[in-house]
This record gives C-alpha cells, structure tokens and sequence, in this order.
C-alpha cells in the first residue's frame, strides 16, 4: 500500500517528462505480487498451474517496464504499451483456471465492490473538496448537492441492482465480462468525482473551469457502459430493462456535450436522471428489492 502511494504521487511528473520514479515505483508494486505468485506456486498445489500463468505475464511485463528505464520518454513509452498489454491479458489466460484453483467465487465481486466503494468515496470527498474551495452559495450549493446525489444513486444501482451471477452464470464470457468491464465503471466513477469538483468551482465563480462540463458526462457514460455489459451477460434476458436504462442513460449523457452546457446544469441534470433511475427500479423491478442480498452490502456511499 505505501508503494502504491508512492506511485500516485509521481503521476504528476510523468507529464512533465520525469517519468523514473514512477517506473521503480510500479517495479516495486510489481515485484511483490510476482514474489507473492511465487510463494503461492510453490505451497499451493491447486493453484499452481494459475499462479504460474500470472507469473509469466506478470515477469515478462515486469522486464519491459524495467527495461524502459534505459529508454528516453518518448520512446519507453512503447514498453509501458506492450507491458499493459501483457498484464491486461493475463486473466485471458488465467480464467480457465478458476474452477480448479482454491478460489472461492465469492471473493470476485466482493474484491471488486470494494474498489468500487473505495472510489465512490472519491466522488463524495470530490464534493467536499470543492465546496471547501468555494464560497457557499445558491449555485455552489446546488452543485454539491447534485454531486452527493449523483454518487449515491450511482451507490445505489451498483450495489442493489447489479448482478454478480455473472461471474458464473455465463462461464469464461461472463466471468471475463465481469472483470474488464470493471475498469469502464471504475474509471468512469474517477472522472465523475472530478468532474464533480470542477463543476462545484464553476459554479463558486471559478470561471476557469466552465468548459469542464464533458468530464461529467464522460465519466457517466463510461460507467453505464460498463454496467451494461454485465448486465447484457447475466442470464436469463439478454437485452432487458436494465441494458435499456443503463444504455439509455450513456446516450443521454454524450448527447449534452456538444451543447457545451455550464457544468452546474449538467450535473443537476446527470444527478436527476440517475434519480429517476434509481427511482424507477425501485418501484418496477420488484426482483431485484426482492431478493436477499447476495453480498453485505455497505452502509454508504463512503
């Protein structure tokens, strides 16, 4: 975890062409998981042929980001390339693995509903963030509002609403649907948080940040994008109402980029429509409010 923090930190200076650091500090993140694979091959014997495939990917990609080291920017960039590319394949590799290793498929939601909380608490300290740099005010207010509302409905539809029977459900499909999907919505709920924030100093007065109103609805539509390729997979509807909102919702939300909206009216309109959304399923989709939940689920959206 410290080295993860330290690579967060050295984001920053890989825009401005100081890239090195941020390299050891991914070799360091790298060279523990590899180090962990290593001792789960040799003491667990079920996971062996697994933790084998991911020692591979992982050790081979490992050697490019080492090996970008003695590159300029911008050439390692091209090793970085071939090195993601690497990592991101691995579960291609690994899935048919599964059933034999000792992994309980119960453990693949939960670990990814964490991450998923974890930057849902982002979008909400996102809100205070901004209205702490930002005088109160009707309009500064409005979009904190908007911005909490947002996040929780978003809360809201991950946790009650989603399906993780895909990771099962639909064999090698669903389960890798399930995974890379992931990084869609993840990504997506990161830039809803900035994008929260800019528009919470847009709507303070900060009229540096009144074009920043895109992030937001970029962020959404990547989210339900996500969300609705896993529900696309989860059985037994292939093309049900929760495709359609979640679908729905991604068109909604690109089509306001071109109007170049202020972001204050975008992310009350964005926090509206995932409202109703939430709305909606709440009162049609008996199904879902019906029955127990499969996981705990959390007590908020932070």
């Amino acid at each position: 975890m410290f080295l993860v923090a330290v690579l967060a930190t050295t984001v920053r200076s890989v825009f401005d062409g100081h890239s090195s650091g941020f390299v050891v500090a991914y070799l360091g993140v790298r060279v523990i998981l590899l180090v962990l694979y290593e001792r789960a091959r040799r003491h667990v014997p079920e996971a062996r042929r697994l933790a084998v495939i991911f020692l591979a990917a992982f050790g081979t990609a490992t050697g490019f980001w080492l090996g970008s080291l003695a590159l300029p920017a911008p050439s390692r960039y091209w090793l970085w390339g071939v090195a993601l590319v690497l990592e991101l394949g691995a579960p291609l590799f690994a899935w048919r693995q599964l059933p034999s290793a000792p992994i309980h498929p119960r453990h693949i939601p939960e670990r990814f509903g964490l991450l998923t909380l974890i930057v849902l608490g982002e979008s909400v300290l996102g809100v205070v963030l901004g209205i702490a740099h930002v005088p109160w005010g009707a309009a500064s207010g409005a979009a904190a509002a908007g911005g909490f509302v947002a996040a929780a409905a978003l809360w809201w539809i991950y946790f009650d609403f989603l399906d993780e029977t895909t990771i099962s459900a639909r064999g090698l499909l669903g389960g890798l649907t399930y995974t890379y999907m992931h990084f869609f919505i993840v990504v997506g709920l990161a830039a809803m948080g900035a994008g929260v924030k800019l528009a919470i100093f847009a709507a303070g007065g900060q009229d540096r940040y009144d074009g920043t109103s895109w992030i937001l609805c970029a962020g959404l539509a990547l989210t339900m994008v996500g969300l609705a390729a896993i529900q696309l997979v989860t059985p037994p509807v292939l093309f049900d109402t929760d495709v359609a909102l979640r679908l729905g919702t991604a068109v909604l939300a690109l089509a306001l980029v071109p109007f170049r909206l202020s972001p204050l009216v975008v992310v009350l309109a964005l926090s509206g429509l995932l409202f109703a959304q939430v709305t909606y399923e709440l009162l049609e989709h008996e199904e879902h409010a019906g029955q127990p939940a499969s996981r705990p689920a959390p007590q908020g959206p932070a």
